[in-house]
């Protein structure tokens, strides 16, 4: 797929998502802002995983994530990537022998006006050992010794999945995160073992009520410079594990997200403008005619990924959703 129908493919999404006032009330975008920074996050010949990511209080923002998996090493690089600068990182990640469960992007802070940096991130996914080459490739090899200190700290149990950064940008955090793959009631267990302090009883009480009303996904944290903890803690929730856009709007109209929807607003978290998003979610065949004549359908699909709650000195702050955008050939 080349970048023309990649372009045409997210303009689609985009116009279909932001209908009906959302893309003013939901995403608060500047459109041809968001359509020429997709262009630049362009990498492989492959339409790639693509998130809009927006706060569910205060102004509406939108800011955009756009990454690639294990497809990157099957079907390569496109000769005029740009990578944000991080070429290097780019054709390392594609480099890796075929079928390795890894991820790599860029975030890319629209709403604090950035378009020309991004954030970098890689989904290990355990694999420990591409996390050097990577920061390597990065010239941030100098995040890996507090990297691996805390990854150690973590253990088997708790280990992480990611690493996500912003390059260039001197003694700024690196963030480390993971995924669940065990039930836990009491997440005093994970604070223990990563050394994280930031929290209290309250903390512990509200996260326990919430994973009584949807089961975790993934946690977050930032190691600072000094190689210590930052007191900002995230905590991600799936309401729609299956990507199947019908129950994530089941879910958040009568479902268990509703529920969960429903307890941060009574905590102030959040505004009604998250009752927009399941008009939001959608799949349909969309025609793509390509350079030799040939045409094609693609499979589009818009659903919920999964909302993340921010923690700060032990106490919620904020709610953010995500979205998730996808283009599969049938």
């Amino acid at each position: 797929m080349n970048r023309t129908e990649q372009n045409s493919i997210f303009r689609f999404l985009l116009a279909t998502v932001s209908g009906e006032e959302r893309g003013k009330k939901l995403l608060g975008f500047d459109p041809g802002l968001l359509e020429g920074t997709f262009d630049r996050a362009i990498s492989g010949y492959m339409f790639p995983m693509v998130y809009l990511e927006f706060p569910l209080s205060g102004k509406p923002g939108l800011d955009l994530l756009v990454g690639y998996g294990k497809e990157l090493c099957t079907e390569g690089v496109l000769p005029d990537a740009e990578a944000f600068g991080y070429k290097k990182a780019l054709e390392f990640v594609a480099s890796l022998e075929t079928g390795r469960e890894v991820g790599f992007g860029y975030e890319i802070d629209l709403s604090h006006g950035e378009t020309a940096h991004a954030g970098v991130y890689l989904q290990h996914r355990r694999n420990l050992s591409v996390i050097k080459p990577f920061l390597e490739a990065c010239g941030e090899e100098e995040r890996l010794k507090f990297y691996e200190e805390e990854e150690l700290r973590l253990g088997t149990k708790w280990g992480s999945d990611y690493i996500g950064f912003f390059p260039g940008r001197p003694g700024s955090p690196t963030r480390i995160g993971g995924y669940f793959r065990h039930n836990s009631d009491d997440i005093r267990d994970f604070f223990t073992c990563a050394g994280f302090t930031a929290w209290n009883t309250d903390t512990i009480k509200l996260i326990n009520e919430l994973i009584g009303v949807s089961s975790p996904l993934d946690y977050q944290l930032d190691i600072l410079s000094d190689g210590t903890l930052s007191d900002v803690f995230g905590l991600a929730f799936a309401f729609n594990r299956d990507h199947n856009y019908r129950k994530g709007i089941e879910a958040l109209r009568t479902g268990n997200g509703k529920v969960f929807m429903e307890r941060l607003q009574e905590l102030g978290l959040l505004d009604d403008r998250w009752k927009l998003i399941p008009d939001a979610m959608f799949t349909r065949a969309y025609p793509v005619k390509h350079d030799d004549g040939t045409e094609s359908l693609m499979a589009l699909a818009v659903f919920d990924y999964f909302i993340k709650i921010k923690f700060k000195a032990g106490m919620p702050v904020s709610v953010k959703s995500y979205l998730s955008m996808t283009a599969r050939e049938l």
